[in-house]
């Protein structure tokens, strides 16, 4: 450190590694310039008690080091007081803000107005895109409507790279043309996608009773939830394009999501008519099946649109974490070969993926995100986490239910395994479900104490349990990691244990966070804020008087 230039109020002084004999610690202040500092805070008539100097302790070999031959530097006692506490934090412990931070990651000056979460949806939406070229589109012949896909992909893509071109390299871009560009090079592969699903839909209809040996006329794999979502996601302007969402973006938003709730209905509907056709005139057995899968489908639909039209934080972020983490397994198809994956059609079960991506474009479009009151609290993270909870106790509550009518059908020669893994099966899902409530019940009820704890050893059970499961699973009918296998239940776990202990409003460098004030904001978060106003007198008797003016 450099000397000291004459400024007493140096905050650095203490380590200054000045000559001997000229620190100021070395020498302690005399009667004059202590009663001098002294006198404005003692109050009169009182006599302080002084204690008489020592002189000062000259340097001696001890004190200096035997390599450098300097002598020790020691901090002044005021420096070593504890640090301000901040909060979930116990004050015993220093605070990540004080350290010195990092340098943040700047972009270039060109790309200022380029907002993070604008590149996220270009990047999601150019990755399901060339997704959607590599996995199955449809399992039915459709003839040169195959060709459909590929072009619309073709230009969607051409679409994304030509706006950002158009927009970073001129000096002066045309805005207005952008905002344009978007919308339309990404009409053709929604349209593409709606289509198919309108082409399945009118194809199933008159064999919605039939039995069908050889599959559906068309079908709907998971190409068409993935080219819909890509290009729902990259029609909407950006920030940079000056796109700002008003009022009628943010109307249309929701009128989106009330459509897709009435499809999801009507897509229910008739899937309801074709169980109850297909048990009259081709088994019951199979049609166990179907009703399985649509009940657990229109669980998962219903409980994401749900918490888009009611606009409730955690459940928001939630539901759009737990749909961006089945977009990422559909973008892997071909390696993973996921259950909720497969094609289907209107002729023989459910068609839900394409509604339940469309809702997540709708959920993380620019002019929903602007309707919502998204500020991330740090007590959120308890929130995210009884979320969690009551996503996987509805879940299983659905895996129960599927697994006996699975195992309803093996009876009757319909599905994959017997009827005592399928019971077993049941048994574990009303174990996950009750493990899930007993740790959602520990957060919202227990002393902050045992709280964390509880609620950690309730996510290690699922976490066990659920890769026990989808071990015996995979052994035993070469099923993969799933809801009814225990692979949901093994996500929610360690998603549940990571929200608990990693971040750092629960836990910090030395493990010591202040639980008692992180669970009193998290069970108070949906409390009105005391208004300023409250304070203020009550002056409506005052002004509610008749006052008459002052004469002369």
């Amino acid at each position: 450190m450099a000397e000291r230039d004459g400024r007493r109020d140096d905050s650095d002084w203490i380590f200054a590694g000045a000559d001997p004999g000229t620190l100021p610690t070395e020498q302690l202040p005399g009667r004059a310039e202590f009663e001098k500092y002294s006198s404005p805070l003692i109050p009169t008539g009182q006599i302080p008690v002084v204690p008489e100097p020592e002189p000062a302790r000259e340097a001696s070999t001890a004190d200096r080091d035997t390599d450098t031959d300097a002598i020790e530097e020691v901090a002044d006692a005021d420096e070593s007081a504890p640090l301000a506490s901040t909060y979930a934090r116990s004050g015993t412990t220093p605070n990540a803000e004080d350290a010195p931070q990092p340098a943040a990651l700047a972009l270039p000056s060109r790309f200022a107005a380029l907002s993070w979460w604008d590149a996220v949806r270009d990047i999601v939406a150019l990755l399901t895109l060339c997704s959607a070229y590599t996995v199955p589109f449809t399992p039915g012949d459709i003839g040169g409507w195959i060709l459909a896909p590929r072009i619309a992909i073709g230009i969607a893509v051409a679409t994304l790279l030509a706006v950002h071109l158009l927009r970073w390299i001129p000096a002066h871009p045309h805005l207005g043309a952008l905002q344009r560009i978007r919308p339309l090079g990404m009409a053709p592969a929604v349209l593409v996608a709606v289509g198919t699903i309108v082409v399945d839909a009118v194809t199933s209809l008159p064999v919605l009773l039939a039995p069908l040996p050889d599959g559906p006329p068309v079908g709907v794999g998971v190409g068409v939830a993935l080219l819909l979502v890509g290009g729902m996601l990259g029609a909407e302007p950006r920030g940079h394009e000056g796109f700002v969402p008003g009022e009628s973006a943010r109307a249309l938003t929701r009128r989106l999501l009330l459509g897709i709730a009435v499809a999801a209905t009507v897509f229910a509907a008739i899937a309801l008519v074709m169980i109850i056709g297909r048990a009259l005139t081709t088994g019951w057995a199979g049609s166990a099946l179907v009703l399985g899968d649509t009940v657990v489908a229109v669980l998962l639909l219903g409980l994401v649109i749900a918490s888009g039209l009611r606009r409730e934080r955690s459940r928001y972020v939630f539901s759009v974490a737990a749909v961006a983490a089945l977009v990422l397994g559909a973008m892997a198809d071909n390696t993973l070969r996921l259950q909720y994956a497969l094609p289907r059609s209107m002729a023989t079960g459910y068609v839900y993926l394409p509604l339940l991506f469309a809702a997540f474009a709708v959920m993380l479009s620019r002019s929903f995100v602007r309707s919502m009151p998204l500020s991330f609290r740090r007590a959120d993270w308890l929130a995210c986490a009884v979320r969690a909870l009551e996503f996987s106790v509805l879940m299983h509550a659905g895996a129960v239910v599927w697994s006996l009518l699975a195992a309803l059908a093996a009876t009757g020669g319909a599905g994959r395994g017997g009827p005592v893994l399928h019971l077993v099966d049941a048994v574990l899902a009303a174990l996950f479900a009750l493990m899930s409530s007993f740790g959602r019940h520990a957060l919202l009820e227990r002393s902050p104490d045992s709280a964390r704890s509880t609620a950690v050893v309730a996510a290690v059970v699922m976490v066990v349990v659920g890769f026990l499961d989808v071990i015996v699973n995979s052994l035993a009918t070469g099923a993969g990691a799933g809801l009814v296998t225990g692979g949901v239940a093994l996500v929610i776990g360690i998603a549940v244990a990571l929200m608990l202990t990693v971040p750092a409003p629960v836990r910090d460098e030395h493990g010591a966070p202040d639980l008692a004030r992180m669970f009193e904001d998290f069970r108070h978060r949906d409390e009105a804020a005391p208004s300023l106003l409250a304070g203020m007198p009550d002056l409506s008797a005052d002004r509610a008087a008749k006052k008459s003016f002052p004469r002369r």
